[in-house]
């Protein structure tokens, strides 16, 4: 069985739309009867989850983002992040795969707490790697 590795680049799309969510976001905020302190404080909050997000899962520069994955021969994934470090985890039941986009939930196996998510659109990778994943993932399911 030949090993399908997966590299991640910075995806477009996935910009475009944490920009769409939080900026939607900080706009329903001028709308609710609350005081301006409220508003402030909830719009800082929203504005630290843009960055933290932005950063981890569309720049890639966090130094915990996976950057790449691999699912080993025994039917485990391998995942490396910027530090280099590599996890061994197991793909979890609610990962969805869809023509647009694919949501990858991996849960450790020595059932820590531990939980990793990647959102993968169809520029977060190659147009090839995104096929061959798809088909990947379907074929497990």
């Amino acid at each position: 069985m030949a090993i399908d590795f997966y590299r991640l680049k910075s995806s477009y799309y996935l910009a475009i739309f944490l920009l769409v969510v939080h900026g939607g976001a900080l706009a329903c905020l001028c709308f609710l009867p609350w005081p301006w302190w409220t508003k402030l404080l909830l719009s800082l909050a929203c504005l630290m989850s843009f960055v933290t997000l932005f950063c981890q899962h569309v720049l890639l520069n966090n130094p915990h983002s996976v950057i790449e994955f691999w699912q080993q021969a025994s039917g485990n994934w391998q995942l490396r992040n910027n530090l280099g470090e590599r996890s061994v985890l197991s793909l979890a039941n609610d990962s969805i795969c869809t023509r647009y986009f694919v949501l990858l939930n991996f849960v450790s196996i020595d059932k820590k707490k531990n939980k990793i998510s990647l959102i993968l659109l169809p520029d977060s990778l190659n147009s090839k790697d995104f096929r061959r994943l798809r088909r990947q993932l379907q074929s497990i399911s």
